[in-house]
């Protein structure tokens, strides 16, 4: 599976240490299956910091491998999404994931 993150310059090692915390899905990497959702990321982010250029990085992920993780999914909003990001945002720890 082809996944794109967008962003304001090219990088070569993910350091989730510069994630930032209460973001909607907790403090992480965040990807998309969509070129133009990371592009669009992309734009916001140069925007936000007034440096860099609009980049999208692309990643290959191994779904045999992603399989055997625990994901809490989200088919649709609901109000059970609607909650966990909420309770991301509000978070004083790094992540709210179960």
């Amino acid at each position: 599976m082809i996944l794109y993150h967008g962003t304001n310059h090219d990088f070569g090692e993910i350091d989730l240490t510069k994630s930032k915390p209460n973001k909607d899905f907790g403090q992480g990497f965040y990807l998309s299956r969509e070129y133009a959702q990371a592009m669009d990321m992309a734009k916001t982010k140069v925007e936000q910091l007034e440096n860099g250029v609009p980049t999208v990085l692309t990643y290959e992920a191994d779904e045999t491998a992603m399989a055997s993780l625990r994901i809490l999914r989200f088919d649709s909003y609901s109000e059970e999404w609607a909650k966990f990001i909420l309770l991301n945002r509000n978070n004083p720890q790094p992540s709210a994931c179960p």
